[in-house]
Parts: structure tokens; C-alpha cells; sequence
């Protein structure tokens, strides 16, 4: 069964029991994601990681399938983050809460959010979400200042600004790599948060997923995965473009790719780092990540 994730970011959980009382605020239906984040204290955040809590998340009107349902929860694919976990996507689990109904409207023009964040207005112009930078909701009726948009909420309102739109079938415009790193550079200091696909906090490899998405390039939501998927490009010539993905592996994870950046060129690199560091550019030679640099990649097209 499909359905389409109602609040402003959902969060996918490992396994129902993973969610904590202080987590309230990103489990409930309308979730406070803002106000979940600001209140965890650091070992409550580094316990995502540590005690292997979220894995991923999905944005406001995200498709998931839903394997099945437990005690207020579902057990969903996210079928727009491919993961060799299954071969439909994703796989966790989410509040049955927030998750809704919504027409499919797979061939349709659609409209992304290309801001940090947006408004969506009920269609009396009070506010329904604030969502995060490349959601992507149906065009049910295009107007000059505000466009009206489904959701699994019913209709909505977004400002023209804030928003780009896709053709008459729902594809957007191929973009840069150059667009690519400049929506990146857009989230320097945002805190990282482990799991993150939102500009609520990214970790390292929903930064690159999401950066790349934005300019309808598509890659494993994961990072040892995104190198598999694309080209490899020789770490010894040092050939980088700009771009192109950075992998890293500390000496006792042999050789497994934990951490991923962006390449921006001139020796620099834009990155989620780690709890309790934030979105931040670094200078790769001399650096700590110079030392555990461990392959590179493009996408073949490039």
C-alpha cells in the first residue's frame, strides 16, 4: 500500500522500539521537528548513531509503501531512496500518524521547494507546514504570487518564489554540478543530525543525496553505496572536479566508506561532519580528511 508522508519531515526508525519519550516531538502527528531537535541534549543526539536509532527520513509528501502495520506504527519502503536493503527502497519504520492519503499523480507538473524553507498555507492562509528545502507536492492550480498544491492534508498554498516547477509530466530540469555545491553552501552551520535529509540537519551522505536530487541527479541514499553507483575517479592523480564525491574511511573501519563530502574545487570540500558539528567547508590538504581520504567519484554522465 502506498501512502505519502504528512509531516513536515517524517523520521525512519530502525525498529519501534527505538524511539525514546524525549523523541515525542518528531513522533507525533503534527511532529515539532524543530522543537524535538533544539531540545535533545548532545548524548541524547549521539544516541542515534551509537545505539542505531534513525537511519533515514523522508520530506513532506514523500511516497513510501507500506509493508505493514504494528501497534501504531508501519513498517515502510522509501521508495525514492534506493538502498540495496530492498530492492524498492529503504526500508524503517514510521508512526502510522504521519502518514496519509493522496491521489497519485506520478505524470503530473509538480512544483519543488528551493529555499531552506517554506510556508505552506492552508488555503485560508494559515500556516500548514514549514517545510524543507526540495520538497516536491503536485500543481493542482498555478496563480501569479501563490501556487495551490496537493498534500496528504488537503490542499495547500506555497509563494511562487519559493518554488521551482517541473514540466507537464513532473520532470524537473537537469542541473549543474555547480548547483550542486552552491545549494550546499546554503546549510553551512546547519548542526548535522545522524539520519538526516532535511534543512532541519543532513548527515553527511543525506547532504550529498539531497544536493544532488535538488539538481535531478539521482544516487543511493547511503554512502558506501553512492560510491558504488557512480564512477570511480583516481585518488593518487588527484583529477577532482567539481562536484564529484569525496569518501573517507578511518584505518579501523578496512576500508569501509563511512563519511562523504562534496568537492568544490581549489582543495575544498563541503561536508556534514559528525555530531555535534555542523555543515561546514574544509581545505583537504594538511587536513584530518586528507588522512583518510579513501576513493573518489562521478557520476558517468559527467
Amino acid at each position: 500500500m502506498k501512502k505519502y508522508c504528512r509531516v513536515n519531515v517524517g523520521t525512519i526508525w530502525r525498529n519501534i522500539d527505538k524511539a525514546r519519550d524525549i523523541d515525542r516531538d518528531g513522533i507525533m502527528y503534527p511532529a515539532d521537528i524543530q522543537r524535538w531537535l533544539l531540545e535533545l541534549n548532545l548524548a541524547q543526539k549521539l544516541s542515534f548513531t551509537e545505539d542505531s536509532r534513525i537511519d533515514t527520513q523522508v520530506l513532506y509528501g514523500e511516497m513510501v509503501e507500506v509493508i505493514e502495520e504494528q501497534d501504531g506504527w508501519s513498517h515502510v519502503l522509501c521508495i525514492e531512496q534506493p538502498s540495496k536493503q530492498h530492492p524498492k527502497g529503504y526500508p524503517g519504520f514510521i508512526p502510522s500518524s504521519q502518514l496519509g492519503e493522496m491521489k497519485d499523480y506520478e505524470a503530473h507538473q509538480k512544483l519543488r521547494v528551493i529555499v531552506p524553507k517554506s510556508t505552506l498555507f492552508n488555503l485560508d492562509f494559515t500556516t500548514k507546514q514549514i517545510l524543507s528545502f526540495n520538497t516536491v507536492l503536485p500543481v493542482t492550480k498555478g496563480e501569479d504570487e501563490y501556487v495551490e498544491v496537493d498534500t496528504p492534508e488537503g490542499k495547500g498554498l506555497i509563494h511562487s518564489n519559493d518554488v521551482e516547477f517541473s514540466d507537464e509530466n513532473g520532470n524537473f530540469q537537469t542541473g549543474t554540478m555547480q548547483g550542486v555545491i552552491e545549494n550546499a553552501k546554503r546549510f553551512i552551520d546547519l548542526p548535522y543530525l545522524w539520519g538526516g535529509m532535511s534543512s532541519y540537519g543532513y548527515d553527511c551522505s543525506g547532504l550529498c543525496f539531497q544536493m544532488y536530487k535538488s539538481q535531478n541527479f539521482y544516487i543511493p541514499r547511503d554512502a558506501d553505496e553512492q560510491y558504488e553507483a557512480m564512477k570511480d575517479v583516481s585518488i593518487e592523480s588527484k583529477n577532482f572536479e567539481p562536484g564529484d564525491l569525496l569518501f573517507f574511511s578511518k584505518p579501523e573501519e578496512n576500508g569501509f566508506l563511512s563519511h562523504v563530502g562534496i568537492y568544490m574545487g581549489e582543495d575544498m570540500m563541503i561536508h556534514a561532519p559528525h555530531t555535534p558539528k555542523s555543515i561546514e567547508i574544509v581545505k583537504i590538504t594538511g587536513s584530518y580528511y586528507q588522512k583518510i581520504l579513501a576513493k573518489a567519484a562521478r557520476l558517468s554522465d559527467f
